[in-house]
């Protein structure tokens, strides 16, 4: 293979140089990816406006008036805004509201986390904590957050004191009640480490809808049942005959579902025993777990469980 001289290595260099220039508009950057719930969105700044993406799908949108923040919206029906505060952002994608969305990389302005043996508990904002302990309640002045490790994400938000918080973004289920969370946080004291979980249990689900994917004794039907966590803890989906609507809620030691009403729609014998026996397993759960495979389980104390998957957009 004939060699190449450092001449013409040099003007190839350059070309390619000029080359690229010319091919990348000083208006776009690299797009911002932000969870919002179960999602993820990500904005990408454009010449002609801001591109919203959402799965496969994609709406353009153009700067709106806004008294604080950076908002951009469209003029369809149902709308689609973007409206972004900081790290975080307010998002209605075609009419539906999402949950709170963070930029990846950052974590919640507000946020809460608590361990046991020994209690503690520290509501966090971006200038303090309050910590509280069963000896003592105290306000503590925080420095920002600061990345240590993206695989998973690490933070660590130092105080103006002997007190710090390392926060990871992984699922921790607290060590009592068995409720899940979305990240691990301990509490470090001089040489003393405690161990506990923080974030909104309620964000891991919102944002999407679940579909049925196991249920046994059950084949899954070309239509599946499917169950959404909407904000203020209402809830709504298909049983497999009908639409159904209720309420959750993630407190305490129990996860706790009900259902308040349904449609009333004629369907298949198939179809009907289906609904009856996913609204009964459905009422009876107590316990939420995510996989490793990104998969909802809902289980009952007698060991039944609903295996969902997020719906493809």
């Amino acid at each position: 293979m004939p060699g190449i001289t450092v001449k013409g290595s040099l003007s190839l260099f350059a070309a390619t140089l000029l080359s690229g220039c010319a091919l990348v508009s000083p208006a776009e950057k690299a797009p911002v990816a932000y969870q919002c719930g179960a999602s993820e969105l990500s904005v990408l700044q454009q010449e002609q406006g801001l591109l919203l993406s959402y799965g496969s799908e994609q709406e353009l949108l153009t700067q709106a008036v806004s008294g604080s923040g950076a908002r951009y919206s469209n003029d369809n029906e149902p709308a689609t805004e973007f409206w972004s505060k900081g790290n975080e952002a307010d998002i209605t994608w075609r009419g539906q509201d999402m949950p709170l969305c963070v930029e990846q990389g950052a974590l919640p302005k507000h946020f809460t986390a608590k361990g046991n043996e020994p209690f503690w508990q520290v509501a966090v904002n971006p200038q303090h904590m309050a910590l509280t302990t069963p000896e003592s309640e105290a306000i503590i002045d925080l420095k920002p957050a600061q990345v240590v490790s993206t695989q998973p994400y690490e933070w660590r938000i130092e105080s103006t004191t002997d007190k710090h918080l390392i926060v990871i973004d992984r699922l921790c289920r607290d060590s009592m009640s068995g409720r899940l969370y979305p990240y691990q946080v301990d509490l470090q004291e001089s040489d003393r480490m405690y161990s506990g979980c923080g974030g909104d249990s309620e964000w891991l689900l919102q944002g999407v809808s679940w579909e049925l994917s196991e249920f046994e004794g059950h084949a899954i039907q070309s239509k599946p049942a499917t169950i959404q966590f909407l904000e203020d803890n209402q809830l709504a989906g298909f049983n497999g005959c009908n639409r159904y609507f209720g309420h959750y809620n993630m407190g305490g030691e129990l996860a706790q579902i009900r259902l308040t009403g349904s449609t009333k729609m004629a369907c298949s014998d198939t179809a009907n025993a289906l609904s009856r026996e996913f609204s009964d397993v459905l009422e009876r759960v107590y316990q939420v777990n995510i996989d490793d495979k990104e998969r909802l389980i809902l289980s009952t104390r007698g060991g039944r469980q609903l295996v969902f998957k997020q719906e493809p957009r």
